[in-house]
């Protein structure tokens, strides 16, 4: 059995869990990876779709919805991380009681937010309607009603985000995985369908609100089928409960408000200051940034509740080891996928939406690269979150946060559509940096362990092979078959140039072997590691 640091066995230190933590993480990961199979076709359907049913200006019409949708998750007061962190410490120990109390307070507190963020809404509709979509082509009118019926969507997915908090807590991240294809697959169909039929915003609208709700029934079964031991009743608040999660959570809260303002705010201002057709263009780039973003972050998924779960048991060798594995499938699948989207995303968009849409292009590089650099904090501030110290991500949240307005309003008043890719990419550049220094000065973790270790290859491979692809045969006049003929050799070659320069421990090859039969004897036939 290979053996970590400090001859500490990953998956074998005492655990009340039944499965072992590295088996749980794997799997965790597997069933992201499948997430992403299933819904990465979505946005490549129903952006065009969208486009051809309620132009460019209807696109960023409903960005602006979704935007709105993304801010009212501030409301939440940093309760989804904080649920999934307690849920994990109270799984490891068994302790249902405890628990019982955990849910059922964070069920009433989740309750009267949705309560809160329905009733401000709905009462702020008109002035919302003025002054984010005053070009919109429907009437005032019109947009004051599709406002108060997205309330419900925005109810629906502040239930859901309290259901998957609990599932992910458990560390079954299958089914908070399975949950949230069905739901993003349900709000395609549903409001692919009535667009189709030419019901315009109000088809977005009324899918949205119909898989919400499909989504938050199948999370209540859910539930209650992993948790047989507790029984969800809201009546049961404890107010001790709440303080307890509070303390925790407002912490939280600031890193994850800085998220959400990143991902948000320049739309808000690009609506209110140019208009709503530079906010589609905005939406359709950072979309798939964040889509791609997302997809790679699922490798980092099972981190927080992970590491929550041995900092309960006290295990700080495993925890730091959990660090620089996490890095290290970071930089293996992520370095090339950034690679390859931002060498061939100018024919990729021609394809895609049409020559006039070449404006997204070099937007999509940068915010895709800028989103990797961010995301590539994700395994310490995890690893910190988990622990239960949240002072250097709330640090460099609140730096982040305070530059990205004020730049990004200087720049969007200014340039207009340029500003605000602009100011969103030098803000999380900047704050990922912050983040980073601080973290390794409070750790004492080399980071020059972790650029050698985990992105020194994949970079050096990835940037190798693309160069010599695209001087054989540039993709300016691919077909799709081509693109995807290329990524496959890209894929290929790379992965050749990952296994020949022993980039995979003993360690490595012994969880992908146990995963992946075949995988011992191509080991032996190659004599790798």
């Amino acid at each position: 059995m290979p053996i970590l640091e400090n001859n500490i066995e990953l998956d074998h230190a005492p655990s009340v869990a039944e499965v072992p933590l590295g088996a749980r993480i794997i799997r965790s990961v597997l069933f992201g990876g499948l997430r992403y199979v299933f819904i990465a076709p979505i946005p490549f359907i129903m952006t065009p779709l969208i486009l051809h049913k309620i132009g460019v200006a209807g696109y960023g019409t409903w960005a602006v919805f979704l935007a709105i949708n993304g801010l009212t998750s501030l409301a939440d007061l940093g309760l989804v991380g904080t649920l999934s962190k307690f849920v994990a410490d109270h799984y490891a120990r068994r302790d249902f009681p405890a628990l019982a109390v955990l849910l059922n307070s964070g069920l009433t507190l989740f309750l009267l937010l949705d309560c809160v963020i329905a009733a401000a809404i709905w009462l702020a509709a008109p002035v919302l309607a003025n002054s984010l979509l005053h070009d919109s082509s429907p009437f005032r009118s019109e947009m004051v009603f599709l406002l108060r019926c997205f309330v419900l969507v925005i109810a629906a997915n502040v239930l859901t985000q309290l259901f998957s908090s609990i599932t992910t807590g458990l560390q079954r991240l299958d089914w908070t995985n399975l949950v949230s294809t069905a739901n993003a697959l349900l709000s395609a169909l549903f409001s692919g369908f009535l667009l189709w039929r030419g019901w315009g915003l109000r088809g977005l609208v009324y899918g949205y609100v119909a898989s919400g709700f499909v989504t938050v029934a199948i999370y209540l079964i859910l539930v209650n089928r992993l948790l047989p031991e507790v029984r969800l009743n809201p009546l049961r608040f404890e107010p001790s409960q709440a303080r307890r999660m509070f303390s925790y959570s407002l912490r939280l809260y600031i890193t994850q408000a800085a998220v959400v303002v990143h991902n948000q705010v320049e739309k808000v201002l690009l609506a209110m200051l140019v208009g709503v057709t530079p906010v589609g263009w905005y939406d359709i780039g950072s979309d798939l940034a964040l889509k791609i973003r997302g997809s790679l972050g699922t490798i980092l998924s099972p981190v927080l509740p992970a590491a929550s779960h041995l900092h309960a048991l006290g295990d700080e060798t495993r925890l730091k080891e959990l660090y620089f594995r996490a890095h290290k499938y970071l930089a293996l699948f992520g370095v090339p996928a950034i690679c390859y989207v931002v060498s061939v995303s100018h024919r990729f968009v021609e394809l895609w939406l049409g020559p006039n849409m070449d404006v997204i292009t070099l937007p999509l590089n940068a915010l895709l690269v800028t989103n990797f650099i961010n995301l590539a904090t994700g395994p310490g501030f995890l690893i910190l979150a988990g622990s239960g110290y949240l002072k250097p991500g709330i640090k460099s949240a609140m730096f982040g946060l305070v530059v990205n307005v004020g730049l990004s309003l200087a720049l969007i008043y200014k340039f207009g559509f340029p500003g605000a890719v602009v100011g969103t990419c030098v803000s999380m550049t900047l704050a990922s940096g912050y983040f980073v220094s601080l973290f390794h000065a409070h750790t004492g973790y080399s980071l020059l362990r972790v650029l050698q270790e985990s992105y020194l290859k994949p970079i050096a491979c990835s940037t190798l092979v693309m160069a010599a692809l695209m001087a054989i045969r540039p993709p300016n006049d691919l077909s799709w078959i081509g693109l995807v003929g290329m990524g496959g050799v890209f894929s290929l070659f790379y992965a050749a140039a990952i296994l020949l320069s022993q980039f995979f421990d003993d360690y490595d090859w012994e969880k992908l072997e146990s995963a992946v039969p075949v995988a011992k004897r191509a080991r032996r036939i190659f004599r790798i590691a």
